[in-house]
């Protein structure tokens, strides 16, 4: 299964994630969620517990430079399915640092889709069905 971070080729700086699988791939904006964050609520996760979820396959040292106070994202992809889409390097951080809880910016499926890359509801329904499997 891919999962990774990508910059769009027209500019460094903007930030997409992408999963996928045999089945096809789903493309978030993260850029354009971060343009719109004021409107999600903040929720408090337990920092173990998502470095359990999301193990870190970065920079380490880049890591270690992030600044924690600044949210990740988290989205819901279907009732019972989440994923962190951004704040890998800075989970890591909060980890090595003591950090007991880590602020995420929470998308209900709802409301991350419109931040969906050329969004198919089909090829979304496919990939996301796979991975209750």
């Amino acid at each position: 299964m891919l999962n990774k971070l990508e910059f769009d080729e027209r500019n460094d700086m903007e930030q997409k994630f992408q999963i996928g699988n045999d089945y096809g791939s789903i493309l978030w904006d993260v850029e354009a969620i971060l343009k719109n964050c004021s409107s999600f609520p903040i929720v408090e996760y337990p920092t173990e517990d998502l470095v359990k979820a999301y193990p870190f396959h970065g920079d380490a040292d880049y890591a270690m430079k992030t600044d924690t106070t600044s949210p990740g994202i988290i989205v819901e992809l279907s009732d019972d399915l989440e994923i962190l889409i951004d704040g890998n390097h800075r989970l890591f951080k909060a980890n090595k640092t003591g950090q007991i809880l880590f602020r995420c910016y929470y998308l209900q499926e709802h409301e991350q889709k419109r931040f969906i890359v050329d969004y198919d509801s089909e090829i979304y329904s496919v990939i996301i069905d796979h991975w209750h499997r």
